[in-house]
């Protein structure tokens, strides 16, 4: 942000809109958490979301599945994100399925959310620790600031500037490590994004051989997206939830490609829709809800102090600065529906490094959730929203130790950081639990 911004937007100008010691980009997966822990910690925190609702895929995306807290039949994510979705459970918005030690999937271990619920016990947890709360408010540009961060933000009523000592961008694209000029990479081919949407239950149903006979049809001879299962127009008109993969362009990370994201998705679900309409018996199908964004799996993310590699990962490697565990497979989607998928021996699961959280060379930035440096097997494992979860807590906490001593990022020091991370309940590592 090197030009004076000062009066180029209203008559108002740039309203100053005050002083933090952490302010949170995104108020998704990660965000929220990151917000919160830094609050509990003794941070005056600030948390940015760029829609009307907390929650981030597991609201908006329609991804309202999280996992994995559990492995081996031990727990190994806990703190404000577990609390969470006990308090979500007490509402009658999460069903937790038994925590068994070898299910015979690892995603029978997904916890099941109802988004409302989600998304309104979130607004309690922000409430309670007394974040202050910006919906509806982008990050329009970022810059070095008196030993801080300057952050510009778009809002309804205007352009606004806050300040903070240390900030975490949970945007998932890393936009402020962008715009800080901090280093990112990104995949030569990402991997698909996906939209959810669910059918109209027919009554009575259509021939549901002949539906699927004809889908593969359609496939062959173009009526149909060639990322359509054929059995996802049966699962449609039985009622039933849908996700369906989508080419994300390489510039996913910003506006326009986005926008061609999102618009492609709802193209796709309209020929899906149009092809079903017109199979016998199927004549007043619609769609009864959808997501309004796609999930998205992966765009840049960030060059860290340390780069989490997929051997690092899989082999249950223990980071000297762990923060936290994760246990969900590698993961990588590749089109059209095909997974590289690599497991953990019986026993293992892996580490997350807080200077994987640091963009290199940083003094006031740190990120959390899916855009932390890893390699792209790697992230396709830590991308997942309890790993995400774990991270914004970790982030968050060591923001607000950072901001409390005026110190940089890179110079948190890890037991006081795990010390603060224990005191709110979150699991540590197991080597290095005290």
């Amino acid at each position: 942000m090197g030009n004076n911004l000062e009066g180029l937007f209203s008559p108002h100008g740039v309203r100053d809109g005050g002083r933090f010691d952490v302010a949170v980009i995104g108020g998704g997966t990660a965000g929220a958490f990151a917000a919160a822990s830094a609050a509990d910690a003794g941070a005056k925190t600030l948390l940015i979301e760029k829609n009307g609702v907390l929650g981030g895929t597991m609201t908006v995306g329609g991804v309202s599945f999280p996992g994995l807290f559990f492995a081996w039949g031990e727990q190994i994510i806990g703190g404000k994100c577990w609390d969470l979705i006990k308090r979500a459970e007490e509402l009658g918005g999460a069903d937790i399925p038994e925590m068994i030690r070898v299910p015979k999937h690892h995603f029978d271990l997904q916890i099941r959310l109802n988004p409302f619920v989600w998304a309104a016990a979130l607004d309690e947890m922000i409430n309670k620790y007394g974040v202050k709360l910006l919906l509806h408010t982008m990050l329009a540009d970022a810059c070095p600031e008196n030993g801080g961060v300057a952050l510009i933000l778009a809002q309804k009523d205007g352009m606004k500037k806050v300040r903070a000592k240390k900030i975490v961008d949970c945007t998932a694209d890393a936009d402020a490590v962008r715009m800080l000029g901090f280093p990112v990479e990104k995949s030569t081919s990402l991997q698909p994004a996906t939209l959810y949407v669910r059918g109209t239950k027919l009554d009575p149903q259509p021939d549901l051989d002949a539906l699927g006979a004809e889908a593969e049809k359609a496939l062959e001879d173009g009526r149909l997206p060639p990322w359509v299962k054929p059995r996802s127009c049966v699962k449609l008109v039985k009622g039933l939830d849908i996700s369906y993969h989508v080419d994300c362009p390489a510039d996913a990370d910003g506006s326009e490609g986005k926008t061609r994201l999102e618009v492609a998705a709802r193209r796709d679900a309209l020929k899906v829709a149009e092809f079903i309409r017109a199979f016998p018996g199927c004549e007043k199908f619609t769609f009864d809800a959808f997501a309004p964004e796609c999930g998205v799996r992966e765009t840049c993310r960030i060059v860290g102090e340390t780069v989490v590699t997929a051997d690092d990962y899989i082999s249950g490697r223990v980071f000297p600065d762990a923060v936290c565990n994760a246990f969900y497979p590698i993961d990588r989607h590749k089109p059209p529906y095909a997974i590289h998928q690599v497991f953990f021996k019986e026993g293992e699961y892996a580490t997350v490094p807080y200077s994987a959280l640091i963009p290199r060379g940083s003094d006031d930035v740190l990120a959390a959730g899916r855009c932390i440096s890893a390699d792209a097997d790697a992230l396709s494992a830590l991308r997942v929203q309890a790993v995400c979860m774990a991270t914004g807590q970790a982030a968050g906490c060591a923001a607000a130790i950072a901001a409390g001593l005026s110190g940089s990022v890179r110079e948190v020091d890890i037991k006081s950081l795990r010390a603060e991370l224990k005191r709110q309940n979150a699991i540590l590592p197991k080597e290095i639990k005290e």
